[in-house]
């Protein structure tokens, strides 16, 4: 009896010297990032501002209201908001794979990025907006993209009036473990 006793006061001492919780040690293990999970990133310049974007622990945002994430749709949106505006990007695809997917202004009028209130789109044919998944592992997307855009000056009922074609450039994108929501 005494060696039992012994036994479990030991045990006892012994787990709670853990430097990690067991709740802790699984959920981190769930998660590919370790505790707490993946930091997603999403980084680009326009016309040679930089904007940046970081969420940490990004699995864990709310699927209906994020920072950065891919959402399911008809399609799957990229969407990322930060302090100097936001940028989507529609991936036309019912099936989310690694390769180039390009938008150009011959489809019609699409909408990328509001940078300080200017919103900045896919109007003339030269226009065009390419994003290249290079990796899509655990629910992550990685990449980089890059695009020639046209500012819209002001919206209006009929006719939008747009500014001088291909002046918005996009360059240095770059987006690391975005998360995919489903």
């Amino acid at each position: 009896m005494k060696l039992y006793l012994t036994t479990a006061v030991i045990s006892i001492l012994l787990s709670s010297c853990l430097k990690q919780s067991i709740p802790d040690a699984m959920l981190a293990s769930q998660n590919p990032g370790g505790q707490g999970g993946a930091t997603a990133t999403l980084r680009y310049k326009i016309n040679g501002n930089a904007v940046n974007i970081s969420v940490s622990n990004a699995e864990n945002q709310n699927p209906n209201y994020y920072t950065l994430g891919c959402t399911k749709s008809t399609g799957y949106n990229l969407d990322g908001l930060s302090s100097s505006g936001e940028i989507t990007f529609t991936f036309y695809t019912d099936s989310l794979t690694i390769g180039n997917y390009k938008y150009t202004g011959i489809y019609g009028d699409m909408f990328f990025v509001s940078y300080n209130g200017q919103d900045e789109y896919a109007h003339v044919s030269s226009d065009s907006m390419s994003f290249n998944i290079t990796s899509y592992k655990n629910g992550l997307i990685s990449g980089n993209f890059s695009g020639q855009l046209t500012p819209m000056i002001s919206a209006g009922n009929p006719n939008n009036t747009y500014g001088v074609p291909g002046s918005a450039l996009i360059t240095n994108g770059s987006f690391q473990n975005v998360p995919v929501f489903y």
